[in-house]
């Protein structure tokens, strides 16, 4: 492991060096091998263009135990610090064939192999262990490429550093949107000298960094991010070792560069610049029904809002309902409208729509095809009408939430006559009913209105009681032209039905809180 000793500077400053332990190499060659001992050092510092991570001399070590990749062409070899404990410069011992060229990667990598000059299958961890003043090994990667045996190895990832002012458990930086990955399986390629991860092809792409462990107020941490750019909108999670939750949204861009420790500053519990998760609404308006949910790697538990998206926020109990969004739209097109056993009636639309709901007046719809959201992607933000009005991390349901439900086994009971209802049970919780004065019973449940879909100027799936259709929309596209919903009526339950995406459908925003 390194240490590093310094009083630390501010701003962007420059690299964090490392060195690490792992366990024996799982290759094995047929070619001659040999014992071959190679010297190591660290990418130097140019503390004349750049700020020095200590005021005096920037002090980092390499210490016993660590372990180097090494490729000799064919294998990939353990390399083990022999001397220079406590040291910028160590001599390395292992096995490895005679070759004319050498390709090392630290810390070592026991399933990674080399293609070419490339070493594929390196691991960035999104989970990394918090170090006080210091960084998580098993994340300080660099390589080097030698026709000799000397190793000068150049740092592959940048650092955010933090200084929280407030005991913690947990850190967690998380990309805007999923629009960059941080963490996961990739290929390292040396560049001359200037190594680069590619995480493009990892099998499961982490957008997102968790730092844990015990995170002492007044210490600086360091996360191991890859040379990219974080659109505005990431956001830092700090877990309080009380429970809370204090969460600061990044309002521009932020780009991290390989070899450079990008600062953002110190956090404090008194702060006024805290992001708020729960945005417009309070914590009477949202409600955990205890559904959990798997997407790629991360464990989510599920939030509901009590009522359906409006314009302006959230509906109230009946008499109150929300309004019609076509897909990626921020804003409904029907502005008012009337509700009579759940028949609407427009009332009022946005000028210049008096086509309503049609592919006309829909978001990305270029008068032959729509132009942004491909199969299987998934609303922006920016695109995003329960994050657009409510703020904080409302958003438009992904199909995963209603998949979730669905695999609940929930059980679907019919009524007749005015007052004819469903309700579709999770756990012990109401999620669908039709009947206010049923609604009005209980504030344990969250309830869905069946009030179907307007397509153009007009209501569809809900002309009778025994035609009343649920349609929820989800975030995520179906096709080119279409996007996934939850549909419900009398007979069967859909959590993947699709729809088009000019089609006006409610909204039931939700927030997934990592777990």
């Amino acid at each position: 492991m390194i240490r590093i000793f310094y009083p630390l500077m501010a701003i962007i400053a420059l690299t964090l060096l490392s060195a690490c332990s792992s366990d024996e190499s799982n290759n094995t060659s047929s070619q001659s091998r040999q014992n071959i001992t190679f010297s190591a050092t660290h990418e130097d510092v140019n503390a004349t263009s750049r700020a020095s991570l200590s005021d005096d001399a920037q002090t980092i070590v390499w210490n016993s135990g660590d372990q180097l990749s090494v490729f000799d062409g064919t294998t990939n070899n353990a390399f083990t610090l022999k001397s220079g404990d406590a040291s910028s410069s160590a001599i390395f011992q292992g096995e490895a064939a005679t070759s004319p060229n050498y390709v090392a990667v630290y810390p070592y990598q026991s399933a990674a192999t080399l293609s070419g000059v490339d070493v594929q299958g390196v691991i960035l961890p999104a989970t990394q262990t918090a170090t006080a003043n210091s960084f998580d090994k098993t994340a300080a990667l660099m390589m080097a490429a030698t026709t000799t045996t000397e190793l000068t190895f150049k740092n592959v990832v940048g650092y955010m550093k933090l200084t929280p002012k407030f005991d913690c458990t947990k850190i967690e930086l998380k990309a805007f949107d999923n629009s960059a990955v941080l963490a996961g399986k990739g290929t390292l390629a040396y560049n001359d000298g200037e190594p680069t991860l590619d995480l493009s092809a990892a099998p499961v792409k982490d957008y997102a960094i968790t730092l844990k462990g015990n995170i002492t107020a007044g210490n600086a941490y360091y996360i191991a991010v890859p040379a990219v750019t974080l659109k505005a909108g990431w956001t830092l999670k700090f877990t309080a070792t009380d429970g809370k939750v204090y969460s600061r949204k990044g309002t521009k861009d932020i780009t991290f560069k390989r070899n450079y420790i990008t600062n953002v500053g110190e956090f404090a519990t008194t702060d006024d610049k805290w992001y708020n998760p729960s945005g417009i609404l309070n914590q009477s308006q949202e409600l955990d029904l205890g559904l959990t949910l798997t997407i790629g790697t991360k464990n989510y538990k599920v939030l509901f809002a009590r009522g359906d998206l409006k314009a302006n926020g959230i509906a109230g109990a009946l008499p109150d309902r929300g309004d019609f969004f076509a897909w990626a739209a921020t804003e409904p097109l029907l502005t008012s409208y009337t509700c009579s056993n759940y028949k609407v009636t427009p009332t009022a639309w946005k000028n210049g729509v008096e086509g309503g709901y049609e592919k006309a007046n829909t978001p990305y719809y270029d008068g032959k095809a729509y132009t942004k959201y491909k199969e299987g992607e998934t609303l922006e933000m920016m695109d995003d009408a329960a994050n657009k009005i409510l703020g904080g991390d409302w958003q438009v349901p992904p199909v995963e939430v209603w998949q979730a439900l669905y695999k609940a086994r929930p059980s679907i009971y019919w009524g007749s006559g005015d007052n004819g209802m469903i309700e579709v049970f999770y756990s012990t919780k109401v999620m669908l009913v039709c009947n206010a004065e049923e609604e009005n019973k209980s504030d344990n449940g969250v309830y869905l209105r069946p009030l179907g879909c307007i397509s153009g100027t007009k209501q569809i799936g809900s002309k009778s009681v025994k035609d009343l259709v649920f349609l929820y929309l989800s975030n995520t596209a179906h096709s080119n032209t279409t996007a996934y919903c939850l549909r419900v009526n009398s007979k069967e339950i859909k959590p993947d039905q699709t729809t088009g995406r000019q089609f006006g459908l409610l909204i039931r925003p939700i927030r997934l809180v990592a777990l």
